[in-house]
């Protein structure tokens, strides 16, 4: 009996054994297929990784079957057999992740994406897609049939059982949210920054949250936004305007006011990035396209975010008038982007110092920071980077805020910690931004990134300025603008120029007398001015509302005419002949300005 044992344990680890090297061998193969196919490594790289891969492999699988031949050595080789086992199917999942990434990053130039997400209130119990079995789901079908069509067949195809309540505008879906007439509503991103501008739903972002997303693609030409490209992206240095948009939702829906603009002067060589801030209501000269529906005088000035009501080409083109500068490409990204890339780093670290701190945040009346080191998601930082009212300096401060929170999101991205967050932030990056980088440019970047893998230094320069009122073209009327300052507009060329040069910007003097640091007094808070707006009442952190989400209401209401999808629902629609009719959507230049 004793004999039988033995073999049978000895059989028993040969079983296990074969499995662990036949998953080796699986798994080694697909991965070096993955490697070549993604075509990311240089070719030294890509052969060097190969073989050390193979030869390790290799060890592992002869040690396994021919040296472990004691119970504790056959423990141990088996141990390790395993961690190889992992290991490669992890670097499997790294570059399927990066793959897929990469072809919906390129693609980003020659398409456009529409995102419609199924929405819950923060406090609601459901947490994924699965959830949402059994679950009435608002939808307005008559101002949004082709997408929201799309993620109720999203929802068909992974077998989700649910209801349907339809509702005739936004105003009327968004009432029965807050009322628990649904447990979730379907909506559309592109009503997001719609939701934000209205007063009744100011604080929506931080109310709901995403528990499934939808995002379709379709072509686009690049006409209206070409570049001005360099010959090699990775030995010439270019400059690219980064353009936050102040809006919610995807970026290709609409043209929003530009409430960010970062200029990144890339030198490859040196391995030198400048950021270059100008203010959002910098007083410029616009440049406006060639149409006749957006045409505008020559000599039309306004502030520099209201070009991007006529696009990001108009906004770079202006800045480069102001500058006197040439700018090669540009990146938009949104309030969207910004949050959804910081959450999928699991946060980002900010180190307030005196004079940059906020007692309430101005944009969702959410407790701000105090001095000192904080950890925060994506919310706060961009509640942070849009802050602008708690600070004596305004606007030039606003531009450090978004200084700091890129570096904070660079310095994340090269951390240790984003291997855990990989694919999360694959995921959030396919979507974050358009851009008229063509993908055999993007391809060839991070090739050099991969090969050289350079320690960038990055500098910073924002230009400041002093309020003023003046006469705005696209409001046709007067606003609190940001006068241009001629001594750090120069200032800034020169910096630009020596980063081209192969210099470092820091050997440009500024003779402009404004400080690139906080005054330690800056900071002024918004408690006094949101409890005038009546936002938040006198303790500073309760809310008045003019309703009461949990008081027992009577919501009865005629379920007869309900759709129900979970059972008979048409999927089909012909996208051929839909209109949209928000395309022709544009902002009412009787905004009030300061709630921005």
């Amino acid at each position: 009996m004793p004999k039988k044992n033995v073999k049978n344990g000895k059989k028993s680890n040969r079983v296990i054994s074969k499995f662990l090297t036949i998953f080796m061998i699986v798994g080694l193969a697909l991965l070096i297929f993955q490697i070549i196919d993604l075509n990311l490594l240089p070719m030294k790289l890509m052969i060097l990784v190969s073989l050390v891969l193979v030869i390790l492999t290799l060890i592992i699988i002869l040690m396994l079957h021919f040296k472990a031949r004691k119970f504790f050595s056959r423990l141990l080789m088996g141990l390790i057999a395993l961690c190889m086992c992992a290991g490669l199917a992890f670097g499997n999942y790294f570059i399927f992740k990066t793959d897929n990434t990469f072809e919906k990053v390129t693609s980003l130039a020659d398409s456009k994406a529409t995102s419609t997400s199924i929405v819950v209130l923060k406090a609601s119990s459901i947490e994924k897609e699965k959830d949402l079995a059994g679950a009435k789901i608002g939808t307005i079908l008559d101002m949004d049939e082709e997408a929201t069509s799309r993620m109720l067949k999203d929802l068909d195809s992974d077998k989700i059982k649910y209801t349907t309540k339809d509702y005739s505008s936004l105003e009327d879906l968004m009432s029965a949210f807050y009322y628990k007439q649904v447990d979730a509503i379907c909506l559309n991103e592109k009503y997001r920054d719609i939701l934000h501008e209205g007063g009744t739903y100011f604080n929506f972002q931080t109310d709901s949250r995403v528990v499934h997303q939808n995002v379709y693609y379709t072509k686009v030409t690049k006409k209206d936004n070409p570049s001005d490209p360099v010959n090699n992206i990775t030995k010439d240095t270019f400059t690219v305007l980064v353009s936050g948009n102040d809006s919610y939702g995807t970026l290709q829906d609409s043209n929003t006011r530009s409430d960010a603009n970062l200029l990144l002067t890339v030198n490859p060589k040196t391995g030198t990035i400048l950021m270059t801030s100008i203010p959002r209501d910098y007083y410029v000269e616009l440049v406006c396209p060639d149409n006749e529906e957006q045409a505008c005088p020559e000599g039309s000035y306004d502030k520099l975010t209201h070009s991007g009501l006529m696009g990001v080409k108009s906004t770079e083109k202006t800045i480069e008038k102001a500058l006197g500068i040439t700018i090669n490409y540009n990146i938009r990204i949104n309030f969207s982007s910004v949050v959804s890339l910081v959450d999928a780093l699991d946060g980002i670290d900010l180190d307030i110092k005196k004079g940059e701190e906020v007692d309430i945040f101005y944009t969702n009346s959410q407790p701000g920071l105090s001095v000192g080191k904080h950890h925060v998601d994506g919310e706060t930082a961009l509640a942070f980077a849009r802050e602008r009212h708690a600070y004596a300096d305004g606007d030039n401060q606003r531009v450090r805020n978004q200084q700091k929170v890129f570096k904070a999101m660079f310095k994340r991205i090269v951390s240790p910690k984003m291997i855990t967050n990989y694919g999360k932030f694959m995921d959030a990056l396919a979507v974050a931004f358009d851009t008229n980088l063509s993908g055999d440019e993007i391809s060839k970047f991070v090739k050099y990134e991969l090969n050289r893998m350079p320690k960038w230094k990055i500098e910073s320069y924002a230009i400041v300025a002093d309020s003023d009122t003046k006469f705005c073209y696209q409001a046709q009327s007067y606003a609190s603008v940001v006068v241009q300052n001629d001594i750090m507009n120069e200032v800034a060329r020169k910096k630009i120029q020596a980063i081209i040069d192969g210099k470092s910007s820091e050997t440009v003097e500024d003779p402009s007398g404004f400080s690139q640091t906080p005054n330690e007094n800056n900071a002024i808070g918004n408690t006094a001015e949101l409890e005038a707006m009546g936002i938040i009442n006198n303790s500073g952190n309760n809310y008045d509302y003019d309703y009461d989400y949990d008081n027992n209401y009577d919501y009865s209401y005629d379920n007869s005419n309900d759709y129900d999808y979970s059972n008979d629902y048409d999927s089909s629609y012909d996208d051929s002949n839909y209109n949209n009719p928000d395309n022709n959507y544009y902002e009412d230049d009787s905004y009030d300005d300061t709630a921005g």
